[in-house]
């Protein structure tokens, strides 16, 4: 096995600041906004103001639905660089096989597959991938509400739901309740761990990237030398695939 490669591109190059770009995203809008709405219900809360106490709900209910609303935006924001990283290539590697609208029009589930067909190393193989998977399930849940990829998250993610227990439909069927949508209360550290997921795709992307540049300058095979013993994961090639 040897280190892997691709054929890099200069999507590769545009992609370079995505990471940047959701980071800054959740530093300098999600944190504010929800900061804001917190410390008002705080504030609410001590107040002696009897019509407060109704204030103090209805700002709590903002605050899941902005939650949630900042959860979407932040699923939004990494497929749209996702799509915009696989046009990217297709233009480059791929011109000639109408894989453009492929991309535009595909799900989750295809853009995994071309993903793999145009990088020859599949999305799965990604560490970030188990949480970026969640971030799609979540992104759909909050876009149509209940449904299956809610259902699919609540098996998977149960602390999404603050204090909800799934109880028994009926003692026939043996069907599970799960918890509506409606009822989600989404932790900032989760939509944090999103975000990181997405950084990590990105920084992961670079290293390939870098590792497949063929003239490599001096102080580049340095840093690589370093990152290589450094990296928690380091894709290996294998009959040229990873």
């Amino acid at each position: 096995m040897s280190v892997f490669r691709w054929k890099n591109c200069y999507a590769d190059v545009a992609a370079s600041k995505h990471g940047i770009s959701a980071q800054s995203f959740f530093d300098d809008v999600v944190v504010p906004a929800i900061q804001t709405l917190e410390d008002k219900i705080v504030v609410l809360g001590r107040s002696g103001d009897p019509g407060d106490a109704f204030a103090q709900s209805d700002a709590e209910d903002v605050l899941q639905v902005t939650k949630m609303a900042f959860a979407l935006s932040i699923q939004s924001v990494w497929e749209r660089q996702l799509r915009g990283y696989l046009c990217g290539c297709v233009k480059e590697l791929r011109p000639n096989d109408n894989l453009a609208s492929k991309v535009e029009r595909g799900d989750w589930n295809r853009l995994c597959e071309l993903f793999l067909d145009l990088r020859g190393i599949s999305l799965e193989a990604f560490p970030s991938f188990d949480e970026l998977d969640t971030l799609h399930l979540l992104g759909n849940a909050c876009r149509h509400g209940d449904g299956r990829s809610a259902i699919e998250l609540a098996t998977r993610c149960p602390d999404l739901w603050r204090d909800y227990s799934p109880i028994s439909l009926d003692d026939v069927s043996h069907e599970v309740a799960h918890p509506p949508v409606a009822l989600m209360d989404i932790s900032i550290n989760r939509l944090q761990a999103f975000v990181a997921a997405i950084v990590t795709f990105w920084d992961d992307a670079e290293y390939i990237y870098n590792e497949s540049i063929e003239r490599k300058h001096p102080s580049l095979q340095a840093r690589l030398v370093r990152e290589r013993a450094e990296r928690s994961w380091r894709p290996q090639a294998v009959d040229g695939r990873a």
